[in-house]
């Protein structure tokens, strides 16, 4: 039978080589992905930036055109003389 004897200094020193490069890659994949979330709440920002440009536009627009409108006139439905007074007054309906 053969024999292996396998220092305990190269087990740990292969061990720690591992995790340095686990957490190489993952440092990495975790800065990529911080990327593309930057990137995304950018976008968004831009976005809504943009939403709130088109209704302070709109907003604007609806108040030019209301300046711009003139007021509904009232017009009476019976005309009324100004030297005669208000024959109804204190009159029932049915009178």
């Amino acid at each position: 039978m053969m024999q292996i004897t396998v220092h305990f200094g190269v087990i740990a020193l292969g061990l720690g080589a591992a995790v340095c490069v686990g957490l190489l890659f993952r440092m990495g994949q975790v800065g990529s992905l911080r990327k593309q979330i930057m990137e995304l709440e950018r976008e968004k920002m831009q976005d809504h930036a943009e939403i709130l440009q088109l209704q302070k536009q709109l907003a604007d627009l609806q108040h030019s055109r209301a300046s711009q409108q003139t007021p509904t006139p009232v017009v009476p439905l019976i005309e009324k003389d100004l030297g005669a007074g208000d024959l109804s007054k204190n009159k029932r309906a049915s009178q």
